[in-house]
């Protein structure tokens, strides 16, 4: 304790190094908070629930048969199997997502659904906060049990956590669900990223759903993830062997009642392996977008705080030259060494300390902004800190301190006590050995900023490449949003007479230039990918043909200016009762009818029938609406309105600002159906971005922390150039007194600022080419060792350098000679 107070009083009595130490500090320490806030719930967070580590998730081989809904997914006869017959696991849960529209005293709002098991929460081993949860009861008889789960998140946003909600009805999808239990704090489903709402059982499917076919007996359709808990008694490897023997035996079955299945399919259908991949953490397609951006983020913040170390450790070897003799004293009085050491040390603690109640701020302002970074709605993550991010935090400032105290205690408990208590000039000024320590410190400070610089420049370069790339159509000045009346409960032919009043009445509406409809609109990663039998090519001959399926409206690609090839685009003829029509983008061209003339030529959905009934009218160019990066798929597109539809993205292109006309656009829906909710608004050009958030985010937050690298880089450099001017008086004064012009004295101090800025980048030249490879999978148009981004980071940071160098190097030519001579 009487450290501690000594140590305080101490640094009250610096308030500019106390300042700038502790400010340095709390950027290092607080940017590594902040991007270990995003990193912990999105990657190393387990989920709320009783044993996560006893959790897998199942997963096969995507080769299979049938309409894959969503990834990772089996059907629900399958997931039975699992349930009854795993004789490894001691419960088996399924869950899969849910578009919801729910209504509420005539209010109606788009809520994220999940459709759950009975027994999800007995396997989870999660209890309600108030009422019951959902039971084995609830999930028995196909829309006999009308109830629905809210967690907690929901009820306290939406419901401002009022309790009489309980048992009240709710109106989902057209349907009246009663509200029978909220879900505890912190729990809001297995999907990590994707905040959930509602629960409902799954045997409400066909009630809420509204689906084609019957899920809940059809094993061609594969829409659930499936979670297991493995007994405690078995080993991972023993649960991998005995489900996979019950795996195989499902799928011999369902094999021998696939229709007219090809001999050939048989092995490898049969034979998959089922994997049971860690489940405790959830599923997370955030997490799949951000994992390596994150890792990549954490690097770099560790070597801002590297840097942001050495500089603390500069001021604290300075400031240790001034207190030599108070040193040399308390030794010379019978302290022991390791007093010393200890004091200075409780000191640097004092400040990590300082530094990292500092650094709390601003993380919490740092995370506020990468989790608004990110495009996706209710992510149900949080800038609050708890324990872990509070722990991590302290962990980090205690490392600081020793990283930075230690090596300038130890030196600083060994001064010369002779030299030091005559107090003479050199005693002040410190060694060589203090010298070229803190040489070492710039040395090693300047390698880090190029290696920061330069990832700043490679992902910079790289997110201009993809902005700046041809799309194949025109994102400017379009307007989009998404409907789904199937939530409301329309039948087929209420949602198409719909869409074309909607599309009618916006076509209607002053700034309105093109209006069309698409199931799943570009660049959205919204994928539906169905089998198809092409004209004159045999499936046994040129396998499987699988492309991406879009359904689209009238002047669909005039509206979005993707270039029309050969042939027309469909038209409002192309209906219900009207010869079935295609169209193709030039891909699949190429792929299906090669060297050949495409138009009237015929395709048909579903390899197994073998009918290609669809006419091709038409080819489109190729374009990026499947992703920037993505060489662009086999495309084939068909008229919604010869389909079964739902959702649907209404794409507007307008004359002017497409903002000033979201407001026109709610309203001319409201016109048809007041409690249809309206989600998704927003400019192409935002959801190009958005498609780049990853991208966005790396290279924003890579330029801020190499510019602040450099900043902490180059203060260093002026710290050390400034002692060593200081040090040099004496001789500079004579050299001045001898006639030696200010050209000269410059050239003297910038030839040591030249030479350890060289050694620098000498060193982080190659670290920062091997560090271009480690990223290369994260960047776009643009090799590793990109010689434009390796040149400017190296001018970058020798300007940098020059400048912090060039300050006192000026100084010292304004050195008064009979000053110098009389200095100590």
């Amino acid at each position: 304790m009487q450290d501690l107070r000594f140590a305080l009083r101490t640094l009250r009595k610096s308030p500019v190094f106390s300042t700038i130490a502790i400010f340095s500090l709390a950027v290092g320490i607080g940017a590594n908070t902040a991007i270990f806030t995003l990193m912990d719930q999105l990657l190393l967070r387990y989920l709320p629930v009783k044993h996560p580590e006893q959790l897998v998730m199942l997963d096969q081989p995507t080769y299979t048969s049938g309409q894959v809904w969503i990834d990772h997914s089996f059907s629900y006869p399958m997931y039975q199997d699992f349930r009854d017959k795993g004789q490894v696991f001691n419960g088996v849960l399924a869950r899969a997502p849910l578009a919801m529209s729910v209504g509420y005293h005539g209010q109606t709002e788009r809520a994220e659904g999940e459709i759950v098991s009975g027994n999800y929460f007995e396997v989870l081993g999660i209890s309600a906060f108030l009422g019951r949860t959902l039971t084995a009861d609830d999930d028995r008889t196909p829309g006999g049990h009308p109830v629905a789960f809210l967690t907690y998140g929901y009820w306290t946003r939406q419901f401002g956590g009022d309790r009489s909600i309980l048992n009240q009805t709710l109106l989902i999808n057209g349907h009246a669900l009663t509200v029978v239990g909220i879900g505890p704090p912190g729990f809001s489903g297995m999907e990590v990223g994707r905040a959930c709402d509602v629960m409902v059982p799954i045997m409400m499917e066909p009630e809420l759903a509204s689906s084609t076919v019957n899920p809940l007996e059809n094993r061609r359709v594969w829409w659930l993830n499936v979670f297991a808990r493995i007994k405690p008694d078995v080993s991972p490897k023993q649960a991998d062997a005995g489900i996979n023997v019950l795996f195989h035996q499902i799928n011999a079955e369902e094999f021998r009642a696939m229709p007219a299945a090809p001999p050939r399919f048989r092995d490898r259908f049969v034979n998959k392996h089922l994997s049971l991949l860690p489940g405790g953490k959830g599923l997370s397609e955030l997490r799949e977008h951000t994992s390596e951006p994150l890792r990549v983020l954490m690097a770099m913040v560790g070597l801002v705080l590297l840097i942001a170390c050495g500089n603390v450790a500069n001021l604290l070897i300075a400031r240790a030259t001034g207190r030599q003799k108070e040193i040399a004293v308390r030794l010379a009085l019978g302290a022991r060494r390791v007093q010393i050491v200890r004091q200075l040390l409780v000191e640097s603690m004092l400040l990590a300390a300082l530094g990292g109640a500092a650094a709390l701020l601003i993380a919490s302002w740092a995370s506020y902004f990468l989790l608004h970074f990110l495009p996706f709605e209710g992510i149900g993550l949080t800038t609050a800190p708890d324990m872990r991010i509070l722990s991590f935090n302290f962990a980090m400032a205690i490392a600081a301190g020793l990283l930075f105290g230690l090596a300038p205690a130890l030196r600083a408990a060994r001064p010369d006590l002779a030299v030091t208590l005559k107090d003479q000039a050199g005693s002040v000024a410190g060694g060589f050995a203090q010298v070229r320590f803190r040489k070492l410190l710039v040395v090693a400070q300047i390698a880090f900023s190029l290696l920061l610089l330069v990832g700043a420049g490679l992902f910079a370069r790289s997110l201009y490449n993809l902005k700046n790339l041809d799309l194949g159509f025109r994102a400017g000045n379009v307007m989009t949003f998404t409907l789904d009346p199937s939530l409301n409960g329309y039948d087929e032919s209420r949602i198409q007479a719909f869409y074309a009043r909607l599309q009618s009445d916006i076509e209607a509406l002053p700034g309105v230039r093109n209006v069309s409809l698409v199931d799943n609109a570009a660049l959205t990663e919204d994928v539906d990918q169905v089998s198809v039998t092409v004209e004159g090519r045999h499936p046994k001959e040129s396998g499987q043909i699988i492309p991406w399926v879009q359904r689209v409206g009238p002047g669909y690609f005039t509206t979005l200016g993707i270039p029309l090839v050969a042939g027309r685009e469909f038209t409002k003829r192309d209906g219900k009762g009207a010869p079935l029509v295609g169209m193709i983008n030039e891909t699949a061209a190429r792929s299906f009818f090669p060297n050949q003339n495409p138009l009237g030529k015929h395709f048909g959905f579903g390899e197994r029938r073998g009918i290609a009934d669809i006419e091709i009218v038409g080819v489109v160019k190729n374009d990026k609406s499947a992703g920037l990066k993505r060489m662009a798929p086999e495309f084939v597109y068909v008229p919604y309105m010869q389909q079964d539809i739902g959702k649907m993205t209404v794409c507007v292109r307008t004359v002017k600002a497409p903002e000033q006309l979201a407001a026109f656009l709610r309203q001319a829906v409201k016109r048809e159906d007041a409690s249809l909710p309206v989600f998704g608004v927003k400019t192409m050009e935002t959801e190009l971005d958005e498609s780049l958030f990853a991208e966005r985010l790396i290279a924003a937050l890579s330029a801020s922390f190499g510019f602040l690298a450099t900043m902490l880089a180059a203060i260093g450099l002026y710290g050390v150039m400034a002692y060593l001017v200081a040090r040099r008086t004496r001789e500079i004064g004579i050299r001045v007194a001898l006639g030696a012009d200010p050209g000269k004295v410059v050239r003297m101090v910038m030839r040591e600022v030249a030479w350890m800025a060289a050694i620098g980048i000498a060193i982080g030249m190659p670290c920062a080419i091997a560090l271009g490879r480690f990223i290369q999978s994260q960047l776009f148009g643009l090799e590793s060792y990109d010689p434009m981004t390796l040149a400017l980071a190296t001018v970058t940071l020798g300007a940098a350098s020059a400048a912090a160098g060039y300050i006192p190097a000026l100084r010292a030519t304004r050195v008064d000679p009979v000053v110098a001579l009389r200095y100590e």
